[in-house]
């Protein structure tokens, strides 16, 4: 773990000291190339939801997204059940923009699920954001967060963008020409004194250092930390306190295309991820764990398709997709080792400049030494408009 850790503060020390690049880069430069440099086959469909400006040109920006889902799951094997996500988000946006450095926004989620009767969410969150300069930005309130913090699926499941879209807390983002970094406390649920529940809060960090940046060539260092926490002392919960953390440190390479090219993207990450549980009382399975994941991904076009490889030893997760824990439903049934081929097939196409956006696919994954096959399938359909004044 002090590895880990101290190769954080490399990342950290590199970021605020960072003089490599002597040329100025504009706001709209430093935003194409955070979002080139993403490898996540989400990107395209999700990640651009909700920007990560605060220049914009109107100081009255009114945002709206529409976003129907369907995704089927057929999952038969001993460490999650297979089930069904069908409905809508509904995000209205607003904003108003003080000055060049300080915003303040206001969002109203509605999440419904098709055949239950009652919203699943029905929330309106504020935030403020401050940019003291154009490459650091602090966020109270809502964060720009879940697909966003483009966390690998063992620690982050992409499933959560349905279930739990909106994190709330407080984030520091800071983007330099070779430094990409993310750090954010989401605050789940608070107590009072003697509330008959635990508090709950997820502590995360991503660091992406640039060692090589060309035009259409990329390679990068990564570091990601979550750590998920359940307890508190003034309720009146008879629940037990945990911390678990999940982290990974690997590499990214990417060979980006041009925009007249079909040829979009072509990536490869591999990372070394560990878990370890803080609370050694904790009731859990495994106290320490360790996984090794790989993935090549392949744009061309519309079209995107990735392979990737697992393998997990007493490995946990608490955030993270199911399918990578070494933990079953029923314990009787836990594994030390797992092993799984992972690949998604999707398309994903863009109308009206970007107002409209459709998205399908497939993912399966494959045990070989259970010799059990599972898969699901996705359509979702996104509508974004955006409106200054």
């Amino acid at each position: 773990m002090q590895v880990r850790y101290f190769f954080y503060i490399i990342l950290l020390i590199f970021a605020l000291t960072d003089k490599v690049e002597a040329q100025e880069y504009s706001v709209e430069e430093k935003e194409k190339f955070i979002s080139d440099s993403l490898s996540s086959s989400y990107d395209d469909g999700y990640n651009f939801l909700r920007s990560t400006s605060l220049y914009d040109d109107d100081r009255f920006n009114f945002r709206f997204y529409f976003h129907p889902f369907f995704k089927n799951t057929e999952y038969f094997g001993d460490f999650v059940k297979g089930y069904t996500l069908i409905g809508f988000h509904f995000q209205p946006e607003i904003s108003y923009s003080i000055n060049s450095f300080l915003k303040v926004q206001l969002m109203w989620n509605l999440l419904k699920y098709s055949g239950y009767d009652k919203y699943t969410e029905n929330k309106v969150y504020p935030r403020i954001v401050f940019a003291p300069t154009e490459s650091f930005k602090i966020i109270c309130g809502y964060l720009e967060g879940n697909l966003k913090h483009n966390l690998i699926e063992p620690i982050y499941n992409p499933d959560r963008y349905y279930t739990d879209n909106v994190e709330n807390g407080l984030q520091f983002l800071l983007h330099k020409p070779r430094y990409n970094g993310d750090m954010w406390l989401n605050w789940e649920k608070f107590i009072l004194w003697g509330d008959p529940w635990q508090e709950r809060l997820t502590f995360g960090h991503r660091s992406e250092l640039f060692f090589v940046k060309r035009e259409q060539f990329l390679a990068s260092f990564l570091g990601e930390l979550l750590i998920a926490h359940r307890g508190g002392q003034i309720d009146n919960s008879p629940g037990q306190v945990q911390s678990l953390e999940n982290g990974a440190l690997g590499f990214k390479i990417d060979r980006l295309g041009n925009s007249d090219q079909k040829f979009r993207q072509f990536s490869f990450q591999a990372m070394f991820a560990q878990f370890h549980c803080i609370d050694q009382t904790a009731d859990i399975p495994y106290i320490d764990g360790f996984g090794i994941y790989a993935k090549a991904l392949l744009r061309i076009g519309s079209v995107g398709f990735s392979q990737g490889y697992w393998y997990g030893d007493r490995f946990m997760n608490f955030r993270g997709d199911p399918l990578f824990t070494c933990q079953a439903i029923n314990w009787e049934n836990n594994v030390r080792h797992r092993t799984m081929i992972f690949n998604e097939l999707f398309l994903t196409k863009s109308y009206c400049n970007g107002l409209f956006v459709l998205r399908t696919g497939a993912n399966s994954y494959f045990d070989p030494k259970a010799g059990t096959l599972e898969y699901s399938y996705m359509l979702s359909l996104i509508l974004k408009i955006v409106n200054g004044f």
